[in-house]
């Protein structure tokens, strides 16, 4: 507040303004918090549940890679190139959202992607073990990456979201809500004194009225003797 008294009109009008001010701000604060508790409540679900799903899916990956270097190597990779061209399908999304006060949640459902021997497009007389083990390994793997695909959206979506609440509560509580408290002690002192000062002055004006009418009455009264 240094230089406040060079910029702030001390009115009634302006501590009205301000009180209102302060008023909003305080309450837009309570509201922020309230946000950032029920995505911090929504935020911890997610995590749980992302946390055992992604540890699950990379020793799923890794698993993975060791069997496709094993398969290329003695399978050949033109061989499992043109395997892997022959086994593409589609897959279908169901995609969903709520509303966690004002910030979205996406929810994602997706079609069976795992299918048997005989649904991947080739024959299986013609390929060896360690192939098929790589294409059932596979669709498992996609199937895991899609069960958390929506949940690494939403926690990258809620964690940005939480730090931008959390920058706008600290700017409240640091800044515009202490800012605004000084303000308003400010115009109310300068009321206050303006109002002590203007008692003062009504007092004076009053004995100086009272004084001169006692000595005009003195002097009516000298007049009048005998």
């Amino acid at each position: 507040m240094a230089g406040a008294s060079e910029t702030i009109k001390a009115t009634r009008d302006e501590l009205l303004r301000t009180r209102r001010d302060l008023k909003t701000a305080l309450e837009g604060k309570d509201i922020l918090e309230k946000k950032k508790e029920a995505l911090l409540g929504r935020f911890l679900q997610m995590v749980r549940q992302y946390k055992g799903k992604r540890e699950a899916l990379l020793k799923d990956i890794k698993y993975l890679k060791d069997m496709l270097a094993l398969t290329r190597a003695r399978d050949g990779t033109v061989t499992v190139r043109s395997l892997a061209l022959a086994t593409v399908q589609d897959v279908e999304l169901d995609v969903s959202m709520d509303n966690v006060m004002g910030t979205k949640i996406f929810h994602m459902k997706h079609s069976a992607l795992r299918r048997d021997l005989l649904s991947r497009g080739y024959s299986p007389a013609s390929i060896s073990s360690r192939i098929e083990a790589v294409a059932s390994t596979a669709e498992a793997l996609l199937d895991r990456m899609l069960d958390i695909a929506h949940l690494e959206h939403n926690l990258k979506t809620v964690g940005k979201e939480m730090g931008a609440l959390n920058r706008k509560i600290n700017a409240l509580e640091e800044t515009i809500i202490p800012e605004l408290q000084a303000k308003l002690r400010y115009i109310q002192d300068a009321l206050e004194q303006a109002e002590r000062e203007e008692i003062f002055r009504l007092k004076m004006i009053k004995r100086v009225q009272e004084r001169k009418a006692a000595e005009e009455k003195r002097e009516q009264e000298l007049v009048t003797a005998p």
